[in-house]
């Protein structure tokens, strides 16, 4: 049997505004196919296993999701803390042109959100994705979405700044904001439980502030 909604009527829940219940469940269905991914591989289970760890139908299953690799990749709603991107966009000081002065300020409060949000689930996505590389059609689906989800955070940040998407200090944000929280739930992961990860992230983005706040160019005597 393949691994596809293709027999199935049903009207997949791919609303943005789904109850409690139905996003739960969807989250619950991307956990356990990163936990099954990570131990199996992603060829090592099937949608029916699957759906028998969360215990749910195939038929339901499909409702959430139209393939197995869809399901180990989630949905991007359900890794955003709900109104965290409201609060971040509604931030931004009035008056004034171009970057605000509380960007990165705003930025960290939203990264925090995220990286405390469900630290459990964190670890398990870092299970998940230290195996990406060797499963080439996660690796491949990686490279897909990675630039999509990096657009569309350009574009929000864009968006609230009133600055093309492409704007140099949004680029360099976006990619330290992400290297650092990689970095930091690496050293979450393998340390020893006496440090939180908002700590592990704070740690990255202060050396990062500390770094790049150096002059460009030395001054010579």
């Amino acid at each position: 049997m393949k691994d596809s909604a293709n027999e199935v009527s049903a009207e997949p829940a791919k609303g943005a505004h789904l109850s409690s219940r139905m996003q739960k469940t969807r989250l619950s269905i991307t956990r356990q196919a990163r936990t099954l991914t990570a131990e199996h591989g992603y060829n090592g289970f099937t949608v029916e296993q699957l759906c028998e760890q969360v215990g749910i139908s195939r038929r339901t299953f499909f409702n959430y999701f139209p393939t197995k690799l869809d399901a180990v990749f989630g949905h991007g709603a359900d890794e955003v803390p709900e109104g965290a991107v409201e609060r971040f966009m509604a931030a931004r000081p009035a008056g004034i042109t171009g970057l605000s002065p509380t960007l990165l300020a705003d930025l960290v409060a939203l990264a925090l959100e995220q990286l405390t949000h469900d630290e459990q689930a964190i670890v398990g996505t870092h299970g998940f994705f230290s195996v990406v590389h060797r499963e080439p059609e996660l690796l491949q689906r990686m490279m897909q979405i990675g630039p999509e989800k990096e657009a569309e955070f350009l574009g929000l940040m864009a968006e609230r700044e009133g600055v093309d998407p492409d704007h140099p200090g949004l680029v360099v944000l976006v990619h330290t904001l992400r290297l650092a929280a990689m970095k930091s739930v690496d050293r979450f992961v393998q340390g020893s439980g006496e440090r939180s990860l908002s700590e592990e992230f704070l740690d990255y983005m202060a050396a990062a502030q500390d770094v790049l706040s150096q002059p460009l160019t030395r001054t010579h005597p």
